[in-house]
């Protein structure tokens, strides 16, 4: 590996919330050095996000919380004061939770404000990295009406403003559309080559990044150094351990193993190999009995449309996904379905029933819906007592509740505070609360949000089950593979209307000009199908 000159320094660390807990990670020692680029990666609830806080100085001041260990930069303890937070930038993986001010440009001025740049110079580094991140129509926005991908971009664009020497990105794809996450890999690829700076990306999609980031260290579910080496040779003779870990293989990778095919990173080796078959098969999306009814329906923020005349209907135990690009309006269209927000015209239907005739707590015994910030709906003490909250106690509800926390893998945390877990573990308890109740209608935004390859298989065979036992699933998501995979049928929000109403392999195979319009990538297979077709249209053409 390249040699460079010494930036970050761990030796040693660890870190808990509590002076009597378990270390959340322990005994932690890694250098990353000037102009390096590392992926750091482990199950989810290890300490991956905790460790970036720690390395840019807000833990353990921020939260009271216990560390040991030494953590330098350029030879310099870090100690939580201004200069080193301005010199190691980190990109939350919430980004709602590092926002202070109200507009987009008053957000990317604050921290400039702080390095005491001149106003001059100031407008033009904020019209510089709005244009850089594509974001410019997004200046002067209220950040509370952004999208989760939006907001995403907008927390990045602070962080570039200011030309810190190390960037931390803690699952920066997570919320934006498969284009966006793909464009935004390859502008940080081509950022971090003109600035130079080092950079550290804690990530469950590796896709776009194994190719390029030469470096990979691996956390246990212990929080505890596990590997730590070359990208390439990791999951090249260590894919067995990485999945014991829950770490997610690249796609291309799984499919060169299944096809016996030599070992690369990069998409394009595996490309020029033939397809090895057919076209999947295309099944019409499922029709059975209609659950919820949806005609006509409009919202709009003032003067300005989200979406409108959407129609379309869930069948009992169905699982459709909701897709499209950020800021096209899924989140509100799910917030609508749940009655948490008024349309601005149309009509729904819940068993033939309009949905405004029925009682609270009637359509939430029939209605289940997953916030995409599940801190949101958080109401209890405890993790076993958020499972229980609004349940009649009895041995059966409290046997169901344990049997959740063991499916979900949050049985050792059922006495901490929902708040004080991960992410991804506040993910999987709020899917766990909504199986908690007998639900007719699920609505999921982004349920795999933050999750490691286990536990996201574990939560999406759990929603395989009760799809299966009768319940109609509408789920957000920005997977493509997981909507091949899973879905029975796929909804499509592009440009304030309802584009496709279809199944999946129709979408992929048929609609590929929509799957770009809308911001959507082919999973694997249809890419490498495309790609092949696209080959045989070029000799063709050639030998003419």
């Amino acid at each position: 590996m390249q040699a460079f000159n010494e930036l970050l320094k761990v030796d040693k660390l660890s870190f808990s919330y509590e002076e009597d807990e378990k270390p959340v990670f322990q005994n932690l020692s890694f250098e990353l050095h000037k102009g390096e680029c590392a992926l750091l990666l482990g199950p989810s609830g290890c300490g991956k996000s905790s460790l970036a806080l720690c390395l840019n100085g807000l833990y353990p001041e921020a939260c009271d919380g216990i560390q040991s260990g030494h953590v330098s930069l350029f030879q310099k303890p870090v100690t939580g004061t201004e200069s080193i937070a301005q010199r190691a930038g980190i990109v939350f993986q919430d980004p709602d939770q590092q926002f202070c001010m109200l507009t987009v440009e008053d957000e990317i001025a604050f921290g400039l404000e702080n390095l005491q740049i001149p106003k001059e110079e100031m407008t033009k580094k904020i019209n510089a990295v709005l244009e850089k991140l594509r974001i410019t129509d997004l200046k002067e926005k209220t950040i509370s009406t952004l999208s989760g991908g939006q907001k995403q971009k907008v927390a990045l664009a602070c962080i570039l403003a200011m030309e810190p020497e190390l960037i931390m990105l803690d699952e920066p794809t997570s919320l934006l559309d498969p284009y966006s996450a793909r464009e935004f890999v390859h502008m940080m690829k081509e950022l971090q080559r003109e600035k130079g700076f080092s950079l550290l990306v804690i990530e469950h999609q590796l896709d776009e990044w194994t190719p390029w980031i030469e470096r990979t260290i691996v956390l246990d579910k212990s929080g505890k150094k596990a590997l730590d080496g070359r990208t390439k040779d990791l999951f090249q003779h260590e894919a067995k351990t990485l999945k014991e870990l829950g770490i997610a293989i690249p796609k291309g990778c799984d499919l060169q193993e299944k096809l016996r095919m030599p070992f690369s990173l990069s998409k394009e080796s595996l490309f020029n190999e033939p397809f090895p078959a057919g076209y999947p098969e295309i099944n019409e999306a499922p029709s059975g009995k209609s659950v919820l009814e949806v005609s006509c329906l409009s919202f709009a923020r003032g003067q300005q449309a989200i979406f409108k005349d959407i129609s379309f209907s869930l069948c009992e135990g169905s699982l459709t996904a909701l897709v499209g690009p950020n800021g096209t309006g899924k989140s509100t269209l799910l917030s609508v379905l749940a009655r948490l927000l008024k349309p601005k015209s149309g009509k729904i239907f819940l068993y033939d029933k309009p949905l405004q005739a029925y009682k609270e707590n009637e359509l939430r015994k029939r209605m289940g819906f997953v916030f995409q910030n599940p801190e949101h709906q958080f109401v209890a003490d405890t993790v076993y007592d958020e499972l229980l909250f609004g349940q009649k106690a009895s041995t059966e509800t409290e046997k169901k509740a344990r049997h959740l926390l063991h499916r979900f893998g949050l049985a050792h945390l059922a006495d901490h505070h929902p708040f004080a877990i991960s992410q991804g573990q506040k993910r999987r308890l709020s899917v766990a609360t909504m199986l908690m109740h007998d639900v007719k209608v699920l609505l999921l935004d982004e349920p795999t949000f933050g999750q490691d390859a286990r536990t996201a298989a574990e939560c999406m065979d759990m929603i395989q089950k009760i799809k299966q036992e009768g319940t109609a699933v509408l789920m957000i998501t920005h997977d493509m593979e997981l909507v091949s995979s899973y879905a029975d049928s796929v909804l499509v929000l592009h440009d304030t209307s309802l584009a496709f109403d279809g199944s999946p392999a129709r979408l992929f195979s048929e609609e590929t000009a929509l799957v770009q319009k809308a911001k959507l990538t082919l999973p694997l297979l249809y890419e490498w199908m495309a790609y092949q077709e696209e080959v045989r249209d070029d000799a063709v053409i050639t030998s003419h």
